[in-house]
C-alpha cells in the first residue's frame, strides 16, 4: 500500500482507491457461515434489524453509519461479544478505539456484566492512549527518548508563554494553526509570529515533550517503519472503531496502518454528526476508509429510539440541505410521539431571551414534574452559557456549567500530579503549574499580567513581587511558603521507591493554596496600629534592640516563659525572666497592656514591628482610566481619557479629554458611558492627544481597575508602545473585600463619592481615593496576619494567662492551640526545661497545659499522621483507579511516567451530565447525551454561522455549523425549543438561516 500524504483526504488514483487492494480475510478467522448458534445478546434489549445486520456481518470491512439515538455503542458492545460467542475469535485479539476514555469505560464495563473474565483482555481505549502506550516501547525509533512527557493544553499554553508567543487574546487559536500545520499540512505562515511553530517544536524536542497531536504525528511516523509495522499489526485480528467521523487525516492513517493485512476494521459512525473540524476531522474520512478497503457494504442504523417524530422530521430537514457523501438517501426512522410541538421564539436582545428562558424552565418543571436533570441548555460559545448560570441561580434553579470533569479539575489531584510532574520533569514550565495551584489565583494573576512586559519566568516574576512587598507582607510569605514547597519536591521523592508512596506523602502535607489561621480569620483580628499600648510597647521593644538592653519579662504564672519564645523567635537575642531583672533592663510588666493582657499585646507589638518596613510604596502615582467604543479589547477605540496624579497620598493634578474614534461608537458602549458620537465629533483623535497623556503621566507607576486585562493592552494597541510601570487594583480588591470588586461596589464599602459612574475623570478621582484604602486595608491585613510561626508560643502564653482575656484573646487561644501540638514545635519542651531549672512545683505542670490546651487526644490526633484517604476520600479514589494500574515490579521512574501519561489522557474525557441541576453545555460537548427538555440558545447566524457580509462563511464552514445544530436537536426526546436574539452582547445576532431552511418561523413566546 503506498502512504498517503497527510495533507487532507486524497484519493490515490483515477477511482479514487490506493493502488491495490486490501488483502482478504485470513484463513484462520471463522466466518459467519461456519456458525449455527443464534446470536446472544445483553439482557433486556433487542436488537433492531439494521443493529442485527451489524452485529452478525461476516468478519470482514465494515461501514455501519449510525444515526442520532441509533444505540452506536450497543451495536459495537454486541458486535464484541458476537466476535467473542460466535466467532469463538480471542479476545486478547480484538482492539476497540473509542473516541474517549468514558465510552472505552463503558463498553468495558457492559461487557464484563454479561461476560466472563475473557473480556477483559480486549484492547479498549482511546487512539491517544493506544498511540503514547506504542510510543513507549518504540518511541525512540522516532527521536523520542524513554521516559518522555505528555502536555495538555494549559501545558501547552505555558510553553507559549516560555517563547514569548502567549498572548490571552489569540493563543488558543496559535495552538488550532499548530494543529492544522502537524495535521493537515496546511502552511504556517504570519507576519508576527512566522517562527513560532518552529520555537514551540524545539523546545518541546530539546525537552523530551510531546503534546497529544505529536502523540499521533510520531505514530504514523513510528508506523511507516516496516519491522515495527509487522509486529504492531501482527497483535491484532479485528479492529473497532467508535465515532469514526472524529478522526482526523492521521488518526486514520494509524488506523489504516493496523487493518492493512487483515482487513477486518469495523467503522461505526455518522458523517451527519463530525463537528471537530477544527480538529482536523472531516467527514470525507468515510469515503477515504471505504475505497481504501473495498468496502462494498454499508449498514445505516436507522431507528432513532430518543427523538419524537417531530424532532426527528426538523432536523433531517435541516441536514439535508448538506451535500450528500454517499449517493443513496439516509432514511431515519423515530416512533416515539411527544404532547410537545417544536417550538422557535424570537427576542429583541439576550436579556430578554434569558429572562423568558428561566421563566419557562421554572414553569415546566413546576407543571410536569420533570427533574431539574432532565433540562439542558446547549449553546455555541462559553458566554451565553456564562450569563444563564446567573440567571438561572438568581432565580433559585439549580444548574451546573459544564467546564469539564477532567482528572486534573479536582484541585487535589491537579496538586498531586503537578507536583509529580516536577520530580519526573524538571523544567520551568511545570514549576509554573505547581506554583499555580499553590497560590492565589489574583497573586498569579498580577504576576502573569506584569509577565507579558518581561521574559522573567512565573516563579522569577513572584520572587520580585515578594521582594517589592516586603519580607513580612502575607502575599510575600504565600510566595515564600510556595517556593520553598517547590524546591522540596525533588528530595521528597528521593525517599520512596513506589509512587503510590510518594503520594501519599504529598497529601500528608496541606495542599494547594495555604491561608493560615491568622488569615482565615482576619476579620475578627485588631489592627496592632490602631491600638495606642500596641504603639507604646512596639516603640520601646525597638528602642531596646536597637540600643542592645535586655528585656526583662516579669513572672506571672509561668507565662513569661513562652512570652521570652515569643521575643527569641522574632530576633531578640537578650530576653530574660529571671527572678531579679539585670542592670539597665527594657521590663515588660503586666500593667503594660491593661487593656488586651500582656500575652497578645506583646505579640501584636512584634507583628507591628515586623511590619515596620513594610509600609505601602505607593504614595506616588497616576491614575488612568478610559471609556471606550466597545468592551472587546483587540478592537475598542477610546472616547474619553482621564488621569488624576496623587502626591504623598493626594490628588494634586487632574487631565481629562474626550476623544475622536476612527470608528462607531457601539450602542451597548455608549448606554454605559453614556457618550454620542456627536460629542467626540470635534474632539482631538488619539494619536494626536496621547503626547500629551504621557507627558502628564511622566515615569509614574500608572493605576488602572482591571488594568491589565482592558486598559493597558488598549493604551498599548493604540499608542503603539509598552507602558512601563503598571499595577492592577482588581486582584487586591477580590482578595480583600467580600462581594463584587466593582469600582461601585469598593467606593460604596469604602464611603467614596463616585460622581458619574463609567465617566473616565470620575472613574480616576474615585480610584485613587478606593486604591489609598485597598493599600492601607491590605497593610493592615499584613499587620494583623504577621508571625504566624510564633502562634505556639502565643497559645500556650494565654493557657498560662491567669487574668481574663478579651474576645479575641479568647478567639485565639481556642483556634491556636493545637499549634503547640505540632510535631516540630518546641514550646511545650522549652516550658518544661524551664520549669525543671527553677524547682519550682506551683508552675502548671506539661501535662496541665496538654489538658487546658485541648487534651492528650487532641495532642494525638494532631501529630498522627492521618492517611491520605481519610483527608482526601474523593480524589485519592479517583487517583488509586490510576495507581491500580501501574505495573508493581516496575521502576520508580516508570511508574512516575505511566501514572502521568494516563492523568494526562484522562484530561479529553466527556463532560458527564448532571442528574440533579439544569445542564449548562457547549453544542460541542453534548455527543452521547440526551435529555427531556433541550433548549438550544442563539439559533442565529451571528452565533451559529459566523462570517460577515464583507466575508461570508466559507461552504464547509457553514455545513459543520448545520452538522453542529444537527447534534443539538436531537438530544431531545421529549421536547425541543430554539431561541433566537436580535441582539446579543450589543451586537447584531443577523438573521436565522438554519430555522428558514426547517421552515421555522420564530415567535415571540
Amino acid at each position: 500500500m503506498t502512504r498517503e500524504s497527510n495533507s487532507g483526504w486524497r484519493d490515490h488514483d483515477e477511482h479514487g482507491r490506493l493502488n491495490h487492494r486490501m488483502p482478504p480475510v485470513p484463513h484462520r478467522l471463522p466466518t459467519l457461515e461456519s456458525t449455527t448458534d443464534p446470536i446472544t445478546v445483553s439482557p433486556g434489549r433487542v436488537p433492531s434489524a439494521s443493529q442485527r445486520s451489524a452485529i452478525e456481518a461476516p468478519a470482514a470491512a465494515l461501514l455501519v453509519l449510525a444515526g442520532p439515538g441509533a444505540g452506536k455503542t450497543f451495536c459495537l458492545i454486541e458486535r464484541i461479544r458476537f466476535l467473542l460467542e460466535q466467532l469463538g475469535m480471542d479476545p486478547a485479539r480484538i482492539c476497540a478505539f473509542t473516541f474517549t476514555n468514558k465510552a472505552a469505560g463503558e463498553i468495558a464495563e457492559r461487557l464484563a456484566r454479561t461476560l466472563d473474565d475473557r473480556v477483559r483482555q480486549v484492547k479498549t481505549g482511546t487512539i491517544h492512549a493506544f498511540c503514547a502506550e506504542l510510543l513507549r516501547e518504540f518511541g525512540v525509533r522516532v527521536g523520542l527518548q524513554k521516559g518522555f512527557g505528555i502536555i495538555d493544553e494549559k501545558q501547552q499554553r505555558a510553553v507559549l508563554r516560555r517563547i514569548g508567543r502567549y498572548d490571552d487574546r489569540w493563543s488558543g487559536s496559535l495552538l488550532r494553526r499548530f494543529s492544522a500545520h502537524r495535521i493537515a499540512s496546511e502552511p504556517f505562515k504570519h507576519r508576527n509570529d512566522a517562527d513560532s511553530f518552529e520555537r514551540y517544536d524545539r523546545f518541546l524536542r530539546d525537552r523530551n515533550y510531546v503534546d497529544f497531536d505529536m502523540l499521533i504525528v510520531k505514530t504514523a511516523e513510528l508506523l511507516a517503519h516496516h519491522d515495527v509495522v509487522q509486529r504492531v499489526r501482527a497483535r491484532w485480528d479485528c479492529v473497532l472503531v467508535d465515532e469514526f467521523q472524529d478522526l482526523n487525516p492521521l488518526q486514520y492513517q494509524v488506523i489504516r496502518e493496523l487493518g492493512r493485512e487483515h482487513g477486518h476494521v469495523f467503522a461505526v459512525g455518522d458523517d451527519e454528526q463530525s463537528i471537530y473540524s477544527w480538529a482536523g476531522a472531516d467527514p470525507r474520512v468515510f469515503r477515504q476508509y471505504a475505497n481504501d478497503f473495498d468496502v462494498t457494504r454499508r449498514i445505516v442504523l436507522r431507528e432513532n429510539r430518543r427523538c419524537s417524530r417531530e424532532i426527528l422530521a426538523l432536523a433531517r430537514r435541516l441536514i439535508e440541505h448538506n451535500p450528500t457523501l454517499f449517493d443513496e438517501p439516509k432514511l431515519l426512522e423515530a416512533e416515539r410521539e411527544s404532547a410537545f410541538c417544536v417550538a422557535a421564539h424570537g427576542f429583541a436582545d439576550d436579556a430578554a431571551e434569558r429572562e423568558w428562558l428561566v421563566a419557562d424552565v421554572r414553569r415546566d418543571h413546576a407543571e410536569h414534574g420533570i427533574p431539574w436533570g432532565e433540562v439542558a441548555l446547549l449553546y455555541r460559545t462559553h458566554s451565553i452559557g456564562e450569563a444563564l448560570e446567573g440567571s438561572l441561580l438568581s432565580a433559585g434553579i439549580p444548574c451546573r456549567l459544564a467546564s469539564g470533569r477532567a482528572l486534573t479539575q479536582d484541585p487535589i489531584i491537579a496538586y498531586v500530579l503537578a507536583a509529580l510532574q516536577v520530580v519526573a520533569h524538571p523544567e520551568d514550565v511545570h514549576d509554573d503549574a505547581f506554583l499555580e495551584l499553590a497560590l492565589p489565583k489574583p497573586l498569579v494573576d498580577d504576576a502573569r499580567a506584569k509577565l507579558a512586559r518581561s521574559d522573567r519566568t512565573l516563579r522569577a516574576q513572584l520572587e520580585a513581587t515578594a521582594r517589592e512587598l516586603g519580607h513580612q507582607h502575607v502575599d510575600a510569605r504565600r510566595i515564600r511558603r510556595a517556593c520553598y514547597s517547590l524546591d522540596n519536591l525533588p528530595a521528597i521523592a528521593d525517599q520512596h521507591s513506589s509512587v503510590m508512596g510518594l503520594v501519599e506523602e504529598l497529601l500528608s502535607h496541606r495542599v494547594g493554596t495555604y491561608d493560615t489561621v491568622l488569615e482565615e480569620n482576619h476579620d475578627e483580628l485588631t489592627d496592632p496600629a490602631a491600638q495606642p499600648e500596641i504603639e507604646r510597647l512596639a516603640a520601646r521593644l525597638a528602642d531596646a534592640r536597637q540600643s542592645g538592653r535586655t528585656i526583662w519579662l516579669e513572672r506571672r504564672r509561668g507565662a513569661e516563659i513562652p512570652l521570652a519564645g515569643l521575643l527569641r523567635g522574632a530576633g531578640f537575642r537578650h530576653v530574660s525572666t529571671d527572678a531579679v531583672s539585670p542592670p539597665d533592663p527594657e521590663p515588660i510588666l503586666v500593667d503594660d497592656a491593661p487593656t488586651l493582657g500582656l500575652p497578645l499585646a506583646l505579640f501584636k507589638a512584634l507583628q507591628l514591628l515586623a511590619c515596620a518596613n513594610a509600609r505601602s510604596a505607593f504614595r506616588d502615582f497616576t491614575v488612568v482610566d478610559i471609556e471606550t467604543t466597545t468592551n472587546a479589547v483587540d478592537r475598542a477605540e477610546v472616547v474619553e481619557i482621564a488621569a488624576v496624579r496623587v502626591r504623598d497620598r493626594v490628588i494634586v493634578d487632574e487631565l481629562s479629554a474626550l476623544v475622536r474614534p476612527a470608528g462607531r461608537i457601539d450602542p451597548a458602549a455608549a448606554a454605559v458611558h453614556g457618550i454620542s458620537e456627536a460629542e467626540v465629533a470635534a474632539a482631538p483623535t488619539f494619536t494626536e492627544l496621547w503626547p500629551r497623556v504621557r507627558a502628564f503621566c511622566g515615569s509614574d507607576t500608572l493605576v488602572a481597575h482591571n488594568g491589565h486585562h482592558f486598559d493597558f493592552p488598549i493604551l498599548e494597541r493604540l499608542s503603539g508602545e509598552t507602558l512601563a510601570g503598571t499595577y492592577d487594583t482588581l486582584p487586591l480588591a477580590r482578595r480583600l473585600v467580600p462581594g463584587s470588586a466593582s469600582l461601585s461596589n469598593l467606593a460604596a464599602h469604602f464611603g467614596v463619592d463616585t460622581g458619574r459612574s463609567h465617566r473616565a475623570l470620575d472613574d480616576t478621582r474615585a480610584l485613587a481615593k478606593v486604591f489609598l484604602a485597598l493599600r492601607a486595608l491590605n497593610d493592615a491585613f499584613a499587620r494583623k496576619t504577621a508571625l504566624v510561626h510564633l502562634l505556639d508560643y502565643l497559645a500556650v502564653a494565654l493557657v498560662l494567662w491567669p487574668d481574663e482575656l478579651d474576645a479575641e484573646g479568647t478567639m485565639l487561644r481556642e483556634r491556636c492551640g493545637h499549634f503547640a501540638f505540632g510535631r516540630f514545635s518546641t514550646c511545650l519542651d522549652e516550658y518544661e526545661t524551664e520549669r525543671a531549672a527553677r524547682g519550682d512545683d506551683t508552675l502548671p505542670s506539661v501535662h496541665d497545659l496538654i489538658e487546658w490546651l485541648g487534651g492528650v487526644k487532641r495532642m494525638e490526633r494532631v501529630r498522627a499522621e492521618k492517611p491520605a484517604g481519610e483527608r482526601y476520600p474523593v480524589a485519592m479514589g479517583r487517583l488509586r483507579a490510576l495507581l491500580d494500574q501501574l505495573p508493581e515490579a516496575s521502576s520508580f521512574d516508570d511508574q512516575l511516567c505511566r501514572l502521568l501519561e494516563l492523568a494526562a489522557l484522562s484530561r479529553a474525557d466527556d463532560e458527564p451530565a448532571d442528574a440533579t441541576r439544569v445542564n449548562l453545555l457547549t453544542l460541542h460537548s453534548t455527543k452521547g447525551l440526551e435529555f427531556s427538555r433541550v433548549y438550544v440558545v442563539g439559533v442565529e447566524d451571528a452565533e451559529l454561522i459566523g462570517g460577515s457580509a464583507a466575508k461570508p462563511a466559507a461552504d464547509g464552514q457553514l455545513e459543520e455549523a448545520r452538522r453542529l445544530l444537527y447534534v443539538g436537536m436531537t438530544r431531545a426526546k421529549d421536547r425541543l425549543v430554539l431561541t433566537h436574539a436580535e441582539s446579543r452582547n450589543g451586537r447584531p445576532g443577523g438573521g436565522h438561516r438554519f430555522l428558514d431552511e426547517m421552515g421555522i418561523v420564530p415567535t415571540a413566546p
